[in-house]
């Protein structure tokens, strides 16, 4: 019986042990997305990618308009021209179309890639913070809202963290 006791009086010593060092774990989350729409910083990227990205549209707007009008143009002519020259202003157009599709291409893959380098150049940057404030407030693990199914809003450190970045980052 005795050993019962004992048995039973060291497993709640047990449990108790593993509640403390359960509730020192302190974890939180954030929402990166957020802390780039919302912060100085990342509100100023978002704006200069939005402006580039709708400059580029313009010019291909333009250029495919541009090319349309031709097309029809040919087309009117095509009872006016013989088969020879219509088929050679075809083939030019053509290649004209081949050509723009793939200058958009390029470019929007380059528009694309300097997006990432950019944003990740913007984490970058925002990432030795985050790492201060975790080390100042000894949070064990901190987690993106895009990968939680379900938390209290307590655990929440992005307005902290927007707030740092502005203060830091210019």
């Amino acid at each position: 019986m005795s050993k019962l006791y004992k048995l039973f009086f060291f497993c709640l010593f047990l449990f108790y042990q593993s509640n403390i060092y359960s509730n020192e774990q302190k974890i939180v989350y954030l929402n990166l997305d957020e802390i780039i729409q919302k912060s100085i910083p990342g509100k100023l990227i978002l704006q200069e990618l939005q402006d580039q990205n709708k400059k580029n549209l313009d010019k291909f707007k333009s250029k495919r308009s541009n090319l349309l009008n031709q097309e029809k143009d040919i087309i009117k002519k095509k009872n006016i021209l013989s088969k020879e020259e219509f088929e050679a202003k075809a083939s030019e157009l053509n290649k004209k179309m081949k050509t723009f599709n793939k200058e958009r291409e390029q470019t929007f893959l380059k528009f694309e890639e300097e997006k990432k380098k950019k944003l990740n150049n913007f984490l970058s940057k925002i990432t030795p913070l985050i790492e201060t404030f975790v080390k100042e407030n000894s949070i064990n693990l901190v987690l993106n809202e895009k990968n939680l199914f379900i938390a209290n809003k307590n655990f929440d450190i992005t307005k902290q963290v927007i707030e740092i970045v502005n203060k830091n980052i210019k």
